[in-house]
C-alpha cells in the first residue's frame, strides 16, 4: 500500500475521548511562531507558512493552538485543541468515588454562659455563679467519600477557580468574671467574651504607652473560622499542563452522615 503524505495527524489529549490534531509545518528563516501563550490563537488566525502546510476542514478551523515542538529539519509540530466555553471547561468529563479515612475536627455549634445559684463551675466575687454551656459536635476519624472530578481546558484556569484546601481551625479560650475554659482546635460561628479578668483600670507607663489602648482591653473575640461545620471541601485541586492541555483534577471530601452532638 502506498504511504500518504500528509502534514495533518490526530493527536490524543488527557480525555481518552477526545482528540485534537496535528500540523506539521515547513519554516522559514523569517517566519515567527504566534504567541498563543499570551493570546488565543485559532487554527484560522495563523500565519499562512503554518496554514498552507495543509488544507483544514471548517469543522477544525475554531480550535485553539496550544502547543509547538521541534518536528524535524527545518518543519514544526503545531497542535490544536477544541475551543471550549467557560461552562465546557468547568464541566468534567470524569467523575469518581472512593471511600476512604479522614479526619474532620470538632464543631462548636454554640456556646453561652448562665447565671446560677449553685457552684457548679466558678463563683463570681459577688456570689452568684456562671455556668459554662455549649453544644458541639466531636471531632474523628470517619468513613468519607471522596469525589474526584478531572476537566480539560485549551487554555489554564483563572487563579480564584483554586478554592483553599482542609478545614482551618482555631482554639477557643476565655477567662473573665470567674469564668475559665477553652475548647482547643475547632470550627465555630465566631465567638466573643468580655475582658479578661481585671479591674480595667490602665498602668501607665507599662507596655506600650504611645500606643491608644481604645477597646482593645474591653473585649475577646475570635472571628469566625472559614468553615463553621462539616461541609464539602477541596482535599486537593492541582491543574498541570500535558503537551499543551490543562488538565484538573479536582478531589472534594463529602462529610460523613453524623448528626451526633453533646451539650453540657
Amino acid at each position: 500500500m502506498p504511504s500518504i503524505n500528509t502534514n495533518f495527524d490526530w493527536v490524543d489529549t488527557p480525555n481518552p475521548a477526545e482528540r485534537a490534531f496535528s500540523i506539521t509545518a515547513k519554516e522559514g528563516v523569517s517566519d515567527m511562531i504566534p504567541d498563543f501563550l499570551s493570546n488565543t490563537v485559532l487554527w484560522r488566525d495563523c500565519p499562512a507558512w503554518i496554514k498552507n502546510a495543509e488544507s483544514i476542514p471548517e469543522s477544525l478551523q475554531g480550535y485553539t493552538l496550544v502547543h509547538a515542538l521541534k518536528a524535524d529539519y527545518q518543519k514544526r509540530t503545531f497542535i490544536f485543541g477544541r475551543t471550549r466555553t467557560d461552562q465546557e471547561r468547568n464541566t468534567p468529563f470524569q467523575v469518581s468515588w472512593v471511600k476512604r479515612m479522614q479526619f474532620w475536627p470538632t464543631v462548636l455549634l454554640k456556646l453561652w454562659f448562665e447565671q446560677g445559684n449553685l457552684s457548679l463551675s466558678s463563683k463570681q466575687s459577688d456570689g452568684s455563679v456562671v455556668h459554662v454551656r455549649s453544644k458541639v459536635r466531636d471531632g474523628a476519624t470517619y468513613p468519607t467519600w471522596f469525589k474526584t472530578s478531572r476537566f480539560l481546558s485549551e487554555r489554564p484556569w483563572p487563579r480564584n477557580m483554586h478554592r483553599s484546601p482542609t478545614p482551618i481551625t482555631d482554639t477557643v479560650n476565655w477567662s473573665f468574671d470567674g469564668s475559665t475554659g477553652n475548647i482547643p482546635e475547632c470550627l465555630h460561628p465566631g465567638c466573643r467574651f468580655p475582658r479578661i479578668q481585671s479591674s480595667g483600670k490602665v498602668l501607665f507607663g507599662a507596655g506600650t504607652p504611645e500606643v491608644e489602648i481604645g477597646s482593645d482591653a474591653m473585649a475577646q473575640e475570635f472571628p469566625a473560622t472559614p468553615m463553621t461545620d462539616w461541609e464539602v471541601y477541596p482535599v486537593e485541586d492541582t491543574p498541570q499542563n500535558i503537551n499543551g492541555f490543562w488538565f484538573r483534577e479536582l478531589v472534594e471530601a463529602f462529610p460523613p452522615i453524623d448528626d451526633r452532638e453533646h451539650s453540657s
